[in-house]
């Protein structure tokens, strides 16, 4: 599937969806996001949290105020700094070592459905890129994190999991599959 239908197919797709999406390069998850991002925001009236691991948080909202100028007629400095409804963090802060585990991260996604309906809002998107894990050689803790997530949620929430192609591929086979059976739905783009 290519990045934009991925998009389209995830933004029409009811809460409470679980999704996997493994994008085969940095260029296709941009196109993706960028898609993806801006129909939630402007026309889904929604919160959106991303947690890039192989980009900064400047170079994903670079990439936003780019590839959306005079797109979409969003305005990046305005959904991110006033309206605060595109939350921008690190992958390897919200998902890393020490200072997080499955249970906190949980709460903090419930929190963040809770902010999104405090601003009135239909609901959250939270793209979080699982690389960090990957990254950090914590296995173990990405399959326990995974599969404390229920496999849809009972809020208005779509959780989108990111890996990168190379980052599934270098899981075990059994690991893979724990991942994809764990997920309402499985894209690769």
């Amino acid at each position: 599937m290519d990045a934009e239908d991925a998009a389209k197919t995830i933004s029409e797709s009811n809460y409470g969806i679980h999704c996997l999406l493994i994008y085969s390069d940095l260029t296709t998850l941009r196109k993706f996001y960028s898609s993806y991002i801006s129909t939630q925001i402007l026309d889904k009236e929604e919160v959106v949290q991303i947690m890039p691991a192989y980009e900064t948080e400047n170079s994903v909202s670079h990439v936003l105020s780019k590839r959306n100028k005079g797109f979409n007629d969003i305005d990046i400095d305005k959904v991110e700094h006033e309206e605060k409804t595109l939350l921008i963090a690190d992958s390897l802060k919200k998902y890393g070592g020490q200072t997080s585990n499955k249970e906190s991260t949980w709460k903090a996604n419930q929190e963040m459905a809770k902010y999104s309906n405090d601003l009135g809002k239909k609901g959250i998107s939270i793209l979080g890129d699982m690389g960090s894990f990957i990254f950090e050689n914590r296995i173990q803790d990405l399959i326990d994190y995974e599969l404390y997530l229920p496999g849809c949620f009972d809020m208005n929430l779509k959780g989108i999991c990111l890996y990168h192609q190379k980052d599934f591929d270098r899981l075990h086979e059994d690991k893979r599959q724990i991942i994809i059976d764990h997920h309402e739905t499985a894209i690769r783009i």
